[in-house]
């Protein structure tokens, strides 16, 4: 396990790296990493218009990051998607994820 500097001086584990890549068939990342060529868009022209870095927007493409709630729903602005099908597709992302991580953690398949 690896921990990172925390606040106050103490170590902490990360709770978003993971070994995993996101950008699995079916996932945001994954949508978002085809939907942006389609509609003519590059990831600096992505980054510039929502105000996010390059480097952030690659690494959720390739799923290196796990996108936050705000980027995803200006994704789905800029892409033509429902915010409430982005918002149930993350909710779900998101605990699937948790529950992944912990169950790793407590050792339990």
């Amino acid at each position: 396990m690896h921990l990172i500097p925390g606040g106050c001086g103490r170590l902490q584990i990360p709770l978003y790296k993971v070994s995993k890549r996101l950008s699995r068939p079916g996932t945001l990342p994954d949508f978002f990493r085809k939907m942006r060529p389609y509609r003519g868009l590059s990831r600096i022209s992505l980054s510039q218009k929502f105000g996010f870095s390059e480097r952030y927007i690659s690494d959720v493409e390739t799923g290196v990051r796990f996108p936050s709630l705000r980027y995803c729903l200006l994704c789905a602005g800029e892409f033509g998607a429902n915010p409430n099908w982005v918002k149930s597709k993350y909710a779900n992302e998101a605990i699937y994820r948790y529950s992944s991580r912990i169950r790793k953690r407590l050792d339990v398949d």
